[in-house]
């Protein structure tokens, strides 16, 4: 049940920015401060204090919308937190927020715990992160998709090929995709799967970056909106916000499907063509296309 006014969340929220940002600093940024408050309030849980977070698993970790803030502080985040697309304290914090002193005195001692970790650290932010994942990630399919999302980023491959250095992630991804929860989802991840790695075999190393950063961001676009539908907490409105998502899923599944396909056919086309008269390139090409680790996958 989501209160409002929440005083617990407010004084969360008042204590990590005070600690984070004593200067009122344009220099924390939304997805940050998301991870932290992620952070915080686990071991707040732990602690048997909920204050009712609002947000959601999505395509880079926990998230939290402002707008889901400003339904559930008394003063709206959007005014008063906000500066530059950065996240700062209130210019007039409060001095009285309602709470009992041992509540507050948790807090702040869970905040400071947080400060030693990660404040004034180099690339605080990748480990805010990257801890934000090991602890609370609702999937592994989610963390190792992280690392694929970095290694693909990277247009320089320095030793090995681009096929060597993604293959053994494309492998720990299909071991660990999250059937039982999105079976409907399945077919296409195997499609995706199969024409990533049919790229990396059959397409120039001048077109595959494109190509692999493009069905990479299509396909975890697919795969958050999924997420998100069972992954969140404290939603406000929740079933106009839920009936919202699931529309835009539903919607997102065929149209990528259609645009797999459609590359597949103009992939194998080019080749085969490129490649008439030499029987062992067209059956690497099919082996390629329709049986590499299917097998694996349904066995």
């Amino acid at each position: 049940m989501v209160t409002k006014p929440n005083p617990i969340l407010e004084y969360s929220i008042d204590s990590l920015l005070k600690a984070f940002n004593t200067y009122r600093k344009p220099v924390l940024n939304h997805s940050h401060f998301s991870k932290l408050m992620n952070l915080l309030d686990t071991r707040l849980r732990k602690q048997g204090i909920d204050m009712e977070l609002p947000g959601y698993w999505y395509k880079y970790g926990f998230y939290i919308e402002p707008r889901f803030l400003d339904s559930a502080l008394p003063r709206k985040f959007t005014e008063y937190y906000t500066l530059d697309d950065t996240v700062v304290p209130p210019m007039h914090p409060k001095r009285d927020y309602g709470l009992k002193a041992d509540i507050k005195k948790t807090i702040d001692s869970i905040v400071r715990y947080l400060w030693k970790q990660y404040g004034y650290k180099s690339d605080y932010g990748k480990k805010v992160k990257r801890d934000s994942y090991q602890i609370n990630s609702p999937y592994d399919f989610n963390t190792i998709f992280q690392d694929y999302i970095d290694v693909v980023n990277r247009k320089e491959r320095g030793f090995g090929s681009r096929k060597d250095q993604l293959e053994p992630l494309l492998d720990d991804l299909l071991n660990n995709f999250p059937e039982d929860d999105f079976p409907e989802l399945f077919d296409l991840y195997l499609e995706w799967d199969d024409t990533v790695r049919l790229i990396l075999d059959c397409t120039s190393s001048e077109k595959q970056y494109g190509l692999i950063v493009d069905l990479r961001d299509k396909f975890w676009d697919v795969f958050s909106n999924c997420v998100r539908i069972i992954h969140h907490q404290n939603i406000p409105d929740e079933k106009s916000i839920i009936d919202e998502w699931e529309r835009k899923y539903e919607q997102s599944i065929p149209a990528f499907y259609h645009e797999l396909e459609d590359l597949r056919e103009e992939i194998l086309s080019d080749n085969y063509e490129f490649s008439n008269k030499n029987e062992d390139t067209v059956k690497k090409l099919l082996k390629c296309a329709y049986e590499n680790h299917k097998g694996e996958a349904h066995g």
